[in-house]
């Protein structure tokens, strides 16, 4: 079925935002995931340990999106896949707690926005599960597509397709890039999972939390920091009291 050409006004953006399947159980929805983003104007695609990415159901169903398939990065997990992003949205269908994540429709402008000067990343999950709750953590959104009430699964090329159509859309409502909306950069996700993996030491030491027992406190202190943004400065600054205090809890129990 014909569909209006993608602009090419914002080319840029558009390279700046990847569109990142985890885990994808099936071929034939990894070639219909590539031929979707190519309709809508995307190229970046990556895997994080895909089934058969490049084989002869992906390339069948990839029509005349083979390019996108063959460009695509294959990682082995998802660490090395976030270790360029600066900014991370899950995808997911699932109920979050507290009323977390917003619709993708409303999401998409200011995703447009931050593609002007941070690489984004789409995660989407194995059609089966989903992103798991671990995943979704290390997001700074979580975001939902609207479906009716009745039946709300979609699989992943439906899901990619709808996505990058509101991304589109939103797009062509968003002024140039001259007056767009400069936004601060935000500390890269590597950096924010090094500062992360310290503070869950920093707590562990002061008794906050137990080695053994589960980690909820610094789960949701990890959700704190993701909305807040922070930026390398902010990083550098929350590791250098997070080492303080470590240095201070360990000459205590001497």
């Amino acid at each position: 079925m014909p569909v209006s050409s993608a602009p090419s006004l914002h080319s840029s953006r558009f390279d700046r935002i990847t569109f990142c399947l985890v885990s994808p159980e099936g071929p034939g929805n990894i070639g219909s995931a590539a031929r979707a983003m190519k309709n809508m104007g995307f190229t970046r695609l990556a895997f994080v340990s895909p089934t058969d990415p490049r084989g002869e159901e992906s390339i069948r169903m990839a029509y005349r999106s083979r390019e996108i398939l063959d460009a695509a990065r294959l990682f082995p997990d998802l660490s090395f896949a976030l270790s360029e992003a600066q900014w991370v949205v899950g995808l997911s269908g699932r109920k979050q707690k507290g009323g977390e994540g917003e619709s993708i429709e409303v999401l998409a402008p200011e995703l447009w926005e931050r593609a002007a000067d941070q690489k984004i990343t789409l995660l989407f999950g194995p059609e089966g599960t989903g992103l798991t709750n671990e995943i979704l953590s290390r997001c700074h959104r979580t975001a939902y597509i609207p479906t009716g009430p009745t039946f709300s699964s979609l699989n992943l090329a439906q899901a990619v397709l709808l996505t990058a159509s509101a991304i589109l859309r939103a797009s062509s409502a968003s002024s140039s890039d001259a007056n767009g909306t400069i936004r601060r950069r935000i500390a890269p996700v590597e950096e924010n999972e090094t500062l992360f993996q310290e503070m869950e030491t920093m707590l562990e030491q002061v008794g906050f939390l137990k080695p053994e027992g589960n980690k909820i406190g610094a789960k949701k202190l990890r959700k704190i920091l993701m909305r807040a943004e922070v930026d390398s400065e902010e990083v550098r600054l929350l590791r250098a009291l997070f080492r303080k205090m470590m240095r201070t809890a360990r000459a205590k129990e001497r």
